[in-house]
Order: C-alpha cells, then structure tokens, then sequence
C-alpha cells in the first residue's frame, strides 16, 4: 500500500470547497437574482457512494450562496457550510461533532483559504488548477480542472484503499 493510500484508507469525513472543485469557479448572472453555477453530475455520483459507504461530506465554501445550498440539499449533504472564510473552525466543529481525529479527514480545496485545513487534513486534495501553494500542500493533485469531476477521483481513491469500491461498481 502506497503512502496515499494509507492516507486514504483511514479517511471517516470529506470535506470540499465548492468554487473551484465542485464547480469551474465560474458565477453566471443573469437578469435574476444572486448568481448560477455549474456542478457536474460525477461528483454528485461521489457524494452518494461516499455517503453509502457510511462516509459523511461536508460542504465548506468562502461564499454563501443559493445554488450551493440547493446542491447540498439535492445530494443530501447535511453538513453545508457556505458563507466561511474561516474554515478552520467549522473543520474543528465538524470533528467534534463525528469524534474524528485530523489524520481521519480529507479536504479538497483549491485557493488559499484552504491552506489550513489541507495542512491539516489526514488527506489533502486538489484539482489540477489549484493555486501553486495549494498544489504543494496536497498528497493528492487530481489530474483534471475543477468543476469536471474531481470529488470523483478522490472519493474512488478512498473507496479503493478501503476495500469498498468492488461494492460500488457492483450496485449497477
């Protein structure tokens, strides 16, 4: 087993960004209020084999906004922190409140506000076009942009290193 996947094999919580993981980090405004976004379907793939496989995800994003609430909500992902700066915090409560230890957490992140909690995280993650700091923070640089499935790389990952991801393909 490759040091990544120990890494991977010990993980109980995921944690993501949003803008710039989940999605492209592109906002569309339009003649209606606050903004759109564009998340891809693989991810949400990811969420629901995560979350069958007993692995909870949380959404933490810098910026509160609907259509991350509303993806939450349709994936149900019932630990959406969006509107936080400060991650490092909402990373501490979310520990406490699963009873998880840092080395028992993966993050994916791809900006600067990211930094302390991938410094952190037993499995740190990012897209290919993460900041450079962030790329260098991560035992994981999924080798695809964010918003094109990059939650999906990782969540195969850690399903793979736990002996779980003959499960998943079986489901189909």
């Amino acid at each position: 087993m490759t040091e990544l996947e120990a890494r991977a094999a010990k993980i109980r919580l995921v944690c993501t960004d949003v803008d710039g993981v989940l999605t492209d980090g592109s906002l569309h405004y339009g003649d209606f209020q606050g903004h759109g976004k564009s998340f891809n379907v693989r991810d949400g793939g990811a969420v629901k084999w995560l979350q069958r496989a007993g692995i909870p995800v949380a959404f933490i994003s810098g910026l509160d906004s609907p259509a991350t609430w509303n993806r939450a909500r349709h994936l149900g992902v019932e630990d959406c922190y969006a509107g936080h700066l400060a991650k490092l915090p909402v990373l501490d409560k979310l520990c406490a409140q699963y009873g998880l230890g840092y080395d028992e957490v993966a993050h994916v992140g791809d900006d600067l506000h990211d930094l302390p909690l991938l410094r952190r995280a037993g499995l740190a993650a990012c897209p290919e076009d993460a900041v450079a700091e962030v790329r260098a923070a991560c035992q994981f640089v999924v080798p695809i942009p964010g918003g094109r499935g990059v939650l999906r790389e990782v969540a195969e990952l850690i399903l793979r290193a736990q002996g779980r991801w003959d499960d998943v393909v079986a489901s189909y």
